[in-house]
């Protein structure tokens, strides 16, 4: 049962996925539009969906869990990075660019959206609500380790920028609410619930859209992607999950963590290997090629985990 529903999830993922090539092709939406609707989801609706679930799923008795959220999401990067440096050596075709996008894509994965849709089927709003509080950890790691990958160490300024999102504030003010007592007046709930619910959808469309343009490429080093897919998919999570058994960890902050660590790279890779130097085209197939290949993986280590 627990297979089949990651992989009903993963399908109804690739399902709208399609509604966004389909969209594309009709000419309702285009790759100029992909920026505007990206910013409206990230600034917008998610933050919403953030403060809605954690302010609907925790009272001030159960905010033990969360102040380590956001150290395991960092984690998965820090381990996922490592795991990256030692094992890119072993890629065929080994230009700086490509290097770097291999290093990205170990230490950064699909760490909010993917992870929302598998844990709403299988698992909690709870399970989504840690989630959210752990996207604390992982803004900071990637703007941190995942754009190392690429240029070293980056600058105070992009780290201080990437503190002060709107995302992390939704969570920071969530919590404050939370933990204050302040019961949140049911119209502001209720929209908050409203629109949130819209960000997941919304930006699963606009990730179909963005990976149009990837699949043309699919076939390229076939080498290389067959071994970064086993890497991102195999060897990093089982790596992860082993090494989070031996800390004393809630069931549902271990589920959670599961399933984040299965997840394949991030649709984001594309944009950040184009704008700090990596190849944006082995970014694109890997994203293609471990979402597809996640159909089979992601199902079967879960169950393995379980």
């Amino acid at each position: 049962m627990l297979m089949y529903k990651v992989f009903i999830s993963v399908l109804e993922t690739f399902m709208v996925f399609g509604v966004g090539a389909v969209a594309y092709k009709l000419k309702m939406i285009d790759q100029q539009d992909v920026g505007k609707l990206s910013r409206l989801c990230l600034e917008f609706f998610f933050p919403l969906l953030t403060f809605a679930t954690i302010t609907r799923n925790f009272t001030r008795s159960n905010l033990s869990d969360l102040w380590l959220m956001p150290l395991l999401g960092l984690s998965i990067m820090i381990i996922g990075a490592l795991l990256g440096l030692l094992f890119n050596r072993f890629m065929r075709h080994r230009t700086p660019q490509r290097l770097g996008t291999f290093h990205h894509i170990c230490a950064i994965n699909n760490y909010v959206f993917l992870p929302i849709i598998v844990l709403q089927n299988v698992f909690t709003e709870r399970n989504v609500g840690l989630l959210l509080v752990m996207n604390v950890g992982f803004t900071f790691g990637f703007w941190t380790i995942g754009v190392m990958t690429f240029t070293g160490v980056p600058s105070a300024k992009a780290v201080v920028k990437s503190l002060c999102s709107i995302n992390i504030l939704a969570v920071v003010l969530a919590v404050a609410v939370v933990l204050i007592g302040i019961p949140v007046p049911e119209p502001i709930a209720y929209t908050c619930k409203y629109l949130g619910d819209i960000t997941v959808p919304l930006m699963l469309i606009i990730i179909g859209v963005a990976l149009t343009q990837s699949i043309k490429t699919l076939h390229h080093y076939k080498f290389d992607m067959v071994y970064l897919a086993v890497v991102r998919l195999i060897v990093i999570p089982v790596v992860i999950m082993l090494i989070f058994r031996l800390l004393p960890l809630d069931k549902e902050v271990y589920e959670t963590l599961a399933v984040v660590a299965l997840m394949p790279a991030a649709s984001s890779s594309v944009l950040i290997a184009r704008q700090y130097g990596g190849c944006a085209d082995m970014a694109g197939q890997a994203v293609v090629g471990t979402t597809l290949l996640s159909l089979i993986t992601m199902p079967l280590l879960l169950k393995g985990f379980f």
